[in-house]
């Protein structure tokens, strides 16, 4: 080996990769599109609240994220509006009932 340094740097960068797709399995096989979504925008009210810049998603962009089609978004946050879980107001998503939505992400 004449370049262990840049080996191990490869290998590393190689098994983060493999962690990141198992975690994505698991996350498309083990918890349906309203456990998915509501992780999500858990994650990013989190994020806000350690003062990270969140920037707005469309429903588009967080199908994508969560491995959907953006009419399951749609239908899922007026889902979650329904049961109190957020309320939306000129595109803006606001988490009204943590634990509740905390629970839905868990599914």
């Amino acid at each position: 080996m004449r370049e262990p340094e840049f080996t191990m740097a490869l290998l590393k960068d190689l098994a983060r990769r493999q962690r990141h797709l198992v975690a994505l399995v698991d996350e498309l096989a083990l918890h349906c599109v309203q456990g998915r979504l509501a992780r999500l925008l858990l994650a990013r009210a989190e994020a806000a609240e350690r003062g990270e810049a969140v920037p707005p998603l469309t429903q588009a962009e967080m199908a994508s994220q969560i491995g959907t089609v953006r009419e399951m978004v749609s239908r899922t946050l007026r889902n979650f509006e329904e049961l109190g879980l957020i309320a939306t107001e000129r595109g803006v998503i606001m988490i009204k009932d943590r634990a509740g939505l905390a629970e839905k992400a868990e599914e």
